[in-house]
């Protein structure tokens, strides 16, 4: 990412300096985000983008972003709030980075916003720690689990026009949302705009493998916790209309990701440009890592997993080879 510019009109928060300069030359809005004026970075950055724990950091958050909120846009262009559901290490990153690059949507890095809801926090201070996040994470160079996620030439924190926010945190939106079925009605009236849900799915057998070695799991400890995620998207995928959910298959996505965004994109109502959709297609490898050869599988390791597809039919079609 580009080095933050546009530093006039801000203003200086404990630990962070933010603003929403004025539009430039070219009707772009450069959100910049840097060091507080005694060179630090901001706290959630120093933490790894830590989110609160406990009351008294909720708090803090809470009447500090109050205040941000004073200096937000009027979001008068807003048209949807799109954010996740699904497994670990399904290629959210990767597709919520590529969203973020159009110059008309803004998805944060793992922000969490179902639990800001469920927190009580407001439209002006959902929408502003979004916009936060997002420079926050550019502060870290836009680097997560060991990878680089810079779209060269695209609109990764500026927009010209802010027609989608969102966040992309899919797991814990999705284990949430199904403990407290009635957060997606509230998540609706925060809001005030149609919601759009991504559900990402990749192989199972994949997931399960990388989670298994990450977390130095057995398959069947992996798998067990696989299928709490299946019974929590299929806890959720009955409270959403259909025209606010899209399936996406991560395996779709690395064979042809031009494509599979131009139907992201139709789904979200923006329009995608010839040279966005190269320079995201740009950073995609064409095929996906096959974590489920890494392991050993027992016949009763395989079947478990099988069971889970045919249980849940947003895994369809899956199995060990495809």
């Amino acid at each position: 990412m580009a080095e933050p510019t546009g530093h006039h009109g801000r203003v200086d928060v404990p630990g962070f300096s933010y603003s929403l300069p004025p539009d430039d030359d070219h009707g772009a809005h450069p959100m910049t985000s840097g060091r507080s004026p005694g060179g630090r970075l901001p706290r959630q950055v120093q933490n790894g983008l830590r989110g609160p724990r406990g009351k008294v950091e909720w708090a803090k958050l809470y009447a500090s972003s109050t205040w941000s909120a004073m200096r937000n846009p009027d979001f008068a262009d807003l048209e949807h709030f799109c954010f996740f559901i699904g497994y670990s290490r399904s290629g959210h990153t990767l597709i919520g980075t590529a969203l973020n690059a159009h110059p008309e949507m803004v998805i944060s890095h793992e922000l969490d916003a179902v639990s800001y809801v469920r927190h009580g926090f407001r439209r002006s201070q959902l929408f502003s720690l979004i916009l936060e996040r997002d420079q926050h994470f550019g502060l870290m160079g836009r680097t997560w689990s060991g990878y680089k996620y810079e779209i060269p030439g695209q609109s990764q924190g500026t927009f010209d026009r802010l027609r989608v926010i969102g966040d992309k945190r899919a797991r814990s939106s999705a284990l949430q949302i199904s403990s407290h079925p009635e957060l997606l009605d509230r998540l609706r009236r925060v809001v005030g705009v149609p919601i759009r849900v991504i559900h990402v799915t990749r192989n199972p057998f994949d997931n399960i493998a990388t989670e298994a070695r990450r977390h130095k799991l057995s398959l069947t400890d992996a798998t067990a916790w696989y299928a709490q995620i299946c019974d929590a998207i299929g806890v959720v995928r009955p409270l959403l209309d259909p025209s606010e959910l899209l399936d996406v298959r991560y395996e779709a996505f690395a064979a042809s990701p031009q494509a599979t965004l131009v139907d992201i994109c139709r789904f979200l109502d923006v329009e995608p440009g010839a040279s966005y959709l190269e320079a995201c297609a740009g950073i995609v490898w064409p095929s996906t890592n096959r974590s489920r050869d890494a392991v050993e599988w027992t016949v009763d390791e395989r079947r478990g997993v099988e069971q889970l597809v045919e249980k849940h039919s947003a895994l369809d079609s899956y199995d060990f080879e495809h």
